[in-house]
């Protein structure tokens, strides 16, 4: 069960980083093509939070399903 709660802490770390590493790539390439100018807002950082809790949340249904599955 332990193996099970630490496999649910890396699924919301990794949809937390997922959507950070996009937006900050998206970000990068605005930046260079287009010359940006464009600030890091409230708005980014609740987009980031509840969208990767909710890839962290389909994570780990996933993960749950697989591991009801090999047990």
């Amino acid at each position: 069960m332990l193996r099970l709660f630490l496999l649910y802490l890396i699924a919301f770390a990794l949809g937390l980083f997922c959507f950070t590493a996009t937006k900050l790539i998206v970000m990068v390439f605005v930046a260079i093509f287009y010359g940006g100018g464009f600030g890091w807002d409230a708005g980014d950082t609740k987009f980031l939070i509840v969208n990767g809790m909710l890839m962290g949340v389909l994570f780990s249904a996933l993960a749950t399903v697989a591991w009801k599955r090999n047990r």
